[in-house]
């Protein structure tokens, strides 16, 4: 595999007691390629202590996009996440029992960093095909946020890079009671996006 020839997307496996995550889920739906891109996907693990050395490994190979995905139990639109906060601060502890209060992902760098996705791009396919969609200003302060500022902290700037909180799909909706966002229509809309990523004539925005 040559450097830079591949789009890496990653997702979550259960966390908070829940027993599925559509961001998991979803990796098999997606493309296997796009253009001349492979498609490499990874399920991270929800632990804060293990998220860096998962990162380092996937990004040895230098891909040439990364994606990120995971869950917002809460919402009921795909989510294309603006900023990573620079910290650390969640009650509901992570899969190993971990808690964090205040503390840096990455001490001494800055507070906030922006997407480099073409969130606007996306976000007008998305709603062209009538999916539920928004841009969203945070991406909170658990392994999500995390996982996003360590990946554009890390990752060259010419590398487009980011994060889509996904809405729960027919499973985990039925678990819960909540709306949901079926399964197959966020593998279309993550396709869409990965198509644009592919692509050297958006820049982020």
């Amino acid at each position: 595999m040559l450097e830079g020839m591949r789009i890496i997307v990653t997702g979550f496996g259960p966390f908070g007691g829940m027993s599925h995550n559509p961001s998991a889920t979803v990796l098999p739906l997606l493309p296997k390629r796009i253009a001349d891109l492979e498609i490499h996907t990874a399920i991270l693990p929800v632990e804060t202590t293990r998220v860096q050395d998962a990162l380092s490994e996937l990004y040895a190979e230098k891909p040439r996009a990364v994606l990120h995905l995971g869950l917002a139990e809460t919402r009921t639109a795909l989510s294309l996440e603006r900023v990573a906060l620079n910290v650390l601060d969640f009650e509901r502890p992570d899969n190993a029992g971990e808690r964090r209060e205040d503390v840096p992902v990455v001490p001494g760098a800055p507070l906030a960093l922006s997407s480099r996705l073409p969130l606007r791009a996306i976000l007008n396919a998305w709603r062209a095909r009538a999916i539920p969609a928004q841009l969203s200003s945070s991406a909170g302060t658990f392994l999500c946020n995390q996982t996003m500022y360590l990946s554009l902290s890390q990752l060259p700037s010419d590398c487009p890079t980011g994060f889509i909180h996904l809405p729960p799909d027919e499973t985990l909706g039925t678990q819960l009671g909540r709306p949901f966002v079926p399964l197959k229509l966020q593998a279309e809309a993550l396709a869409l996006a990965l198509g644009l990523l592919g692509s050297d004539t958006h820049a982020p925005v």
